[in-house]
């Protein structure tokens, strides 16, 4: 794939995000897609298992979303690269809600297959997200565990 046409799925993507339109999200998704919070070992494989990870993640951070500050294109994959911002107002993992807000780095790496997005590989420092939310690391860590 072109850049362009990368990034023309990757923007739909988005759009689809801050819709909080998970089936949009999807259309936008590989089968065998995947969303990988790499930082706390959270991975979700397959739409459906997809589709659960962002209703439950944007249920927890309904303001959730990257502040862009730039993307990068590789071979068929994109790195975005930002801050990542949001405020924990739900339960999340079985965690409950701090209502706190949470500012890290983030970046994205997202590759492409078949002329979608595979999936979202997100990596942001996970001590610094805890400590923003007022979460214990290991607790939530146990949390991922436990879902998984």
């Amino acid at each position: 794939m072109t850049p362009d046409e990368m990034l023309a799925v990757y923007r739909r993507h988005r759009e689809a995000e801050d819709a909080r339109d998970y089936p949009r999200v999807m259309e936008t998704l590989t089968p065998d897609c995947f969303l990988e919070h790499v930082s706390l070992g959270l991975r979700s494989v397959g739409r459906d298992d997809a589709t659960r990870a962002y209703t439950e993640l944007f249920g927890a951070f309904p303001d959730l979303g990257p502040i862009p500050e730039g993307i990068a294109f590789g071979d068929d994959v994109i790195v975005a690269f930002g801050q990542l911002h949001g405020t924990m107002k739900g339960p999340w993992l079985g965690l409950s809600p701090t209502g706190r807000e949470v500012t890290v780095p983030l970046v994205n790496i997202v590759p492409f297959s078949q002329g979608l997005m595979q999936g979202e590989r997100l990596l942001y420092d996970a001590a610094t997200f805890c400590d923003q939310l007022g979460l214990d690391l290991h607790e939530l860590r146990g949390a991922v565990a436990r879902s998984g």
